[in-house]
């Protein structure tokens, strides 16, 4: 370990930063891991993206049609590839207590940064039950620990929920895929005790410039609206961190073309009770990734959705 469990608040709030990217695991046409696919990717997202860090094994990653073996292959798979490039953040959020406690040690034993859990789909929503799952897994485990308070689960965290979570030691960040009335809320009763991530990219801008925000954290735009040759994001990001706003700005409205696309095929899907994984697979196909299928039962793309979103991205310029 980097740190002591009472330093992983410090810990983050030090070495958390950048532009981090939530990652797809692929699949053989057998429908097993594809894990020769998943070090290629890897490698191209450190060596020709300079991605940051990573949040792997997550919605993006289809952990809810992994084994639990296949969960703890795929982080150390990750952690293994991105060789201290990067910093790495497992998800290991599973129904169980138990489960969840056993895959975030696993994560602490094999080198991640941090890791990352899920609001936990319970048969009871009742505030102190959730509180009680967080703080259990966090006395069990000195890695740090970010929220994930997608609605995907069935419900989200409160504002007031998340402070209270804030209390405890190693709980230190939260990726709140909320609304910015939301996320404004989070940062006034949290007060600065945990990071709080927008994963919004079209926003990533404003949130520098308003809440000094130090890093995304995390979708798929890092890998599919930027390219090798073509590093959009990273440019404006860098040109904010720099004070340099009217640069940034003339940088970031450049992607609104792809931007618009990534609204029409994956955006605008995540508030339904879906992850448009098939789009986010075969759109990192398109850019020279593994992509491939998800796994069953969420269907792949058809030929014919394949053809519109290869059409759509070419007009932006992206494929060239």
């Amino acid at each position: 370990m980097l740190y002591r469990r009472s330093e992983a608040k410090a810990f983050g709030r030090k070495n958390m930063r950048g532009i981090w990217a939530a990652i797809p695991y692929p699949f053989t046409k057998t429908g097993e891991l594809d894990e020769k696919g998943l070090r290629r990717d890897i490698r191209r997202y450190v060596d020709e993206l300079k991605i940051d860090g990573f949040f792997c094994g997550g919605l993006v990653g289809e952990f809810w049609a992994l084994t639990m073996e296949e969960r703890r292959r795929g982080q150390a798979i990750v952690v293994e590839e991105v060789a201290g490039k990067a910093q790495t953040m497992p998800h290991t959020g599973a129904l169980s207590l138990r489960d969840t406690i056993a895959l975030t040690r696993h994560a602490q034993e094999i080198g991640a940064t941090y890791v990352v859990v899920g609001n936990p789909p319970m048969s009871t929503r009742e505030p102190g039950d959730i509180h009680e799952y967080f703080r259990a897994l966090a006395a069990e485990v000195d890695i740090g620990i970010s929220l994930f308070n997608s609605a995907l689960c069935g419900y989200s965290l409160t504002p007031e929920q998340v402070a209270r979570l804030a209390e405890i030691e190693n709980v230190f960040c939260i990726k709140n895929p909320q609304p910015v009335e939301h996320s404004d809320q989070v940062r006034r009763v949290t007060a600065g005790k945990i990071i709080v991530c927008d994963p919004g990219e079209a926003r990533w801008l404003d949130n520098i410039v308003k809440h000094k925000d130090q890093v995304y954290m995390s979708s798929p735009d890092p890998y599919l609206l930027q390219t090798a040759s073509n590093q959009k994001m990273r440019e404006y990001t860098q040109q904010a961190m720099a004070g340099e706003l009217e640069a940034a700005r003339a940088i970031s409205r450049t992607m609104d073309p792809v931007r618009r696309v990534a609204d029409r095929w994956m955006n605008g899907k995540w508030s339904a009770p879906s992850v448009p994984i098939a789009a986010i697979k075969y759109w990192s196909e398109l850019l020279g990734f593994t992509g491939g299928a998800p796994r069953a039962p969420v269907r792949p793309f058809t030929e014919e959705e394949k053809r519109a979103l290869k059409q759509e991205l070419a007009t932006t310029g992206l494929l060239a």
